[in-house]
């Protein structure tokens, strides 16, 4: 074979072109491990190990009826195993932490259950926050970062989140405002993780994609029981927190919630799953769309329902002829597999309950106090120039040291409770970041459109961000799926265009 002569000007490629023709990079199957990775990872060669050693000790721990010990040792052991594996093996760090949002609160179930009394301020809820919480330390190595470009919008939104802190503080007192002020922070947090972390961006292609695909046919299948037959510590649960709006813990009278503290959670959840698992391959994908769908729609969550609809017609347009076709035939059988149940009056009932009240909103109570809500509220959240600061809206409000300050437990619409929060200052810097990590992960993925997980994620953003309208869906667990999906879309490219340079710098050969 001759070898071809490279001129400098063919030297020098477009980083957006590839042989292949323009705006196509290089997908292929992704090499298992890359340099980087293998020597992260030194002496961790079974990284699941791990966790299944937590989880493993905390069921038998539950076995033994040791619910007390369990409060001390589960989420220390959470931590623990957060350490090893943030340090050497990022993917499957970021793995754990779904994993831990996924289960903690069915442990924390068990664990009052065999202590036979329920505990409104269980340890065990904060294994999630203390294994996330050591992004911290990736924000202190690399700090230097933020003065880049590419941290640009994460930069302008933890500035707002430190305003309404500081404003919090003020208000209500450091523990309201630290309490909430963690919620809002830790999805930058694991944003900006990934970002600095990009280069293991196959690592995470494939680990989160079975961590959600698994994680989806766990819960889905332990909702579909929940609902059928509610375990004894569901109905625990349910009767001593006193959450009527979860329904009763009877046969076919639960809203699900699976393993998650509520229907809410597991709803975004859930559809993050169901989105995510499109870019997935192999029949457990398939299984999981017959037990998932059901599961959400037995939800009753209809702010999830529409925002899955959004997020699936934003994937169809954006996903090329093939993958179209897949998602449509995907659609027709799951809604054929479908059918059948909603033959069963128990199943059928609930849902079809729900589906009414969005055809018959005159009729709804929940919609008319919305509505009631944004009329009478509106012109003070955006009137209020300096803003409430953080602690003065959801749980943290119950940590105030001011008792005359305006609290509001539960606010109906995240569009309003951002400027009622931040104010004028906070507002401007915040919804800069958000619109500009959505327009760079639009971007990203149409620039990169055989990922079908990048796509995916901008449709999980598209379609979390389009429920704000309802609740604040941009901390906490949904929060976190949000800068996932506006994150992951773009250190694919970026490793992508890494790749693509590496293999037009190689020598070509005939």
């Amino acid at each position: 074979m001759a070898r071809m002569l490279i001129t400098p000007s063919m030297a020098r490629v477009n980083p957006l072109q590839s042989p292949a023709g323009p705006h196509r990079l290089p997908q292929g199957p992704y090499p298992r491990t890359a340099p980087e990775t293998r020597t992260q990872r030194k002496g961790l060669r079974y990284p699941l190990l791990w966790p299944l050693l937590l989880f493993g000790a905390t069921l038998a721990l539950i076995l033994l009826h040791q619910g007390l010990l369990i409060e001390l040792f589960f989420p220390l052991g959470a931590l623990g195993v957060a350490l090893v594996l943030y340090w050497r093996s990022p993917a499957h760090y970021i793995g754990f932490v779904c994993w831990l949002f996924f289960l903690t609160p069915e442990v924390r179930r068990l664990a009052d259950f065999v202590n036979g009394a329920f505990n409104e301020q269980s340890p065990i809820m904060v294994a999630p926050l203390l294994a996330v919480a050591l992004t911290g330390l990736t924000l202190l190595k690399h700090v230097s970062l933020l003065g880049q470009r590419r941290a640009a919008p994460l930069v302008l939104i933890v500035i707002a989140l430190l305003y309404a802190f500081v404003v919090g503080m003020v208000q209500v007192g450091p523990a309201a405002a630290t309490f909430t002020l963690i919620n809002w922070l830790y999805p930058v947090m694991v944003a900006f993780y990934l970002t600095v972390t990009w280069r293991h961006y196959p690592d995470y292609h494939r680990v989160l994609l079975k961590t959600f695909v698994y994680g989806g046919l766990l819960m889905s299948g332990y909702g579909l029981l929940e609902f059928v037959s509610p375990m004894p510590w569901d109905a625990f649960w349910l009767i001593s927190s006193r959450m009527l709006s979860e329904g009763q813990p009877v046969p076919f009278g639960m809203r699900v919630s699976s393993t998650m503290n509520s229907c809410g959670p597991f709803a975004v959840t859930l559809m993050t799953i169901l989105l995510m698992s499109l870019a997935a391959r192999g029949k457990a994908r398939i299984l999981l769309g017959c037990v998932g769908i059901p599961a959400l729609l037995l939800t009753g969550a209809r702010s999830t329902w529409g925002g899955f609809a959004i997020a699936l017609v934003y994937s169809f347009a954006m996903l090329d002829g093939k993958s179209r076709m897949r998602l449509m035939a995907g659609v027709l059988g799951l809604a054929v597999v479908a059918a059948p149940l909603m033959m069963i009056d128990q199943v059928a009932e609930p849902v079809m309950q729900r589906l009414s009240s969005i055809q018959d909103l005159g009729q709804d109570d929940s919609y008319q106090a919305r509505a009631e809500f944004y009329k009478s509220f509106m012109s003070s959240a955006l009137t209020d120039i300096a803003g409430q600061g953080l602690g003065t809206t959801g749980l943290g409000s119950k940590l105030s040291d001011n008792t005359g300050a305006q609290a509001m437990l539960n606010f109906d619409s995240g569009l309003m409770e951002v400027p009622y929060v931040m104010g004028w200052p906070g507002t401007l810097l915040y919804v800069t970041g958000i619109v500009m990590l959505l327009w760079r992960a639009y971007r990203a993925s149409r620039l990169h459109p055989t990922d079908l997980l990048a796509v995916s994620g901008v449709g999980v953003a598209v379609a979390i961000f389009s429920m704000m309208i309802f609740i604040n869906t941009l901390i906490s667990v949904s929060g976190l799926f949000f800068f996932l999906g506006v994150t992951l879309p773009v250190i694919s490219l970026r490793h992508a265009r890494e790749r693509h340079g590496a293999l037009a710098a190689a020598p070509a050969r005939l």
